[in-house]
């Protein structure tokens, strides 16, 4: 099946029911009672399947304020985050992603002219803490440390306000971070060489993002394909339940059968399984991401 605007799938809908014919989803109570309805089940699949049509490279926001240099912000289209890099600009700090070790062909003998930089900048994978443990690592900072700076969180969410220490690091790049309440992230560094604070355009995130549902005649929900034929199914299964009190058989034997298809089918990307994704907390085994319940003492 190929895609469908609202209004194909509202007529579609409405010929199920024997129901009149429309040319526009709100020429009719009926049409846009199932225009409706389709909205609902769209937000249904989504919240239920995390559809990778949703999943993009996002930026945090800073905050911009030298007084909070380490907090940034989840823009509030953001559902969740799978990982975040920081971009690392200083590339004498020994931090960076691209130092280059041994198993490299030690005989090669540097050219003329080259540069004498151990690496180049570069994004460097940023370990998301759980709160507890965060907060345990970065109050091993000493605050008497010149290196160490020390800010106050306020979180005033539930109306429930709290003023809160945190210590950083200023002087290297960020390597561990936490979320909290899915609006704040805190780090545990930034290099005050490089930047005041840290910056949105050195984020780079990967998540969800939260989908748009347009109730106009030509707007088409951002699934895939394949996925039509489900939310098509669920949409009238429903408004035949709600519009006209009795039960669509075959559309409730469609939808069984498509969740399934779309549990087996969620990503067409050449990436690992969803079970090799697990953290694997195994010493020594080549891991497919950093554990995201490890932390060590940062120098």
């Amino acid at each position: 099946m190929t895609t469908q605007t609202l209004l194909d799938m509202t007529q579609e809908i409405l010929s199920a029911m024997s129901s009149d014919e429309v040319n526009s989803i709100g020429d009719t109570t009926e049409s846009l009672q199932v225009a409706t309805i389709i909205k609902r089940k769209y937000f249904d699949i989504v919240s239920r399947s995390a559809l990778p049509e949703h999943d993009q490279l996002i930026q945090l926001t800073s905050s911009g304020d030298t007084a909070l240099p380490v907090l940034m912000y989840v823009p509030v289209e953001v559902n969740n985050i799978k990982w975040i890099k920081y971009f690392d600009t200083n590339i004498f700090d020994g931090s960076a992603p691209n130092t280059y070790e041994h198993d490299l062909n030690t005989d090669i003998v540097a050219s003329s002219g080259g540069s004498t930089a151990t690496r180049t900048p570069g994004y460097q994978y940023v370990t998301i803490l759980p709160i507890e443990q965060f907060v345990d690592m970065v109050n091993h900072f000493n605050p008497d440390d010149t290196n160490v700076g020390t800010f106050t969180f306020t979180d005033a969410a539930n109306s429930f306000p709290g003023n809160f220490t945190f210590y950083y690091k200023n002087n290297v790049q960020p390597l561990y971070c936490t979320v909290i309440g899915n609006k704040y992230v805190i780090f545990d560094a930034f290099d005050s060489t490089q930047d005041d604070t840290l910056q949105t355009s050195k984020t780079m995130c990967f998540g969800q993002v939260a989908p748009v549902f347009q109730m106009v005649d030509s707007f088409i929900p951002r699934i895939d394909d394949k996925e039509f034929p489900l939310l098509v199914n669920e949409a009238k299964a429903l408004a035949f339940y709600e519009l006209k009190q009795v039960p669509h058989q075959k559309a409730e034997q469609e939808i069984k059968r498509q969740w399934s298809s779309v549990s087996k089918n969620k990503s067409v990307a050449n990436k690992p399984s969803y079970f090799d994704q697990l953290p694997n907390f195994g010493r020594g085994a080549n891991t497919f991401r950093r554990g995201p319940y490890w932390y060590g003492k940062r120098d």
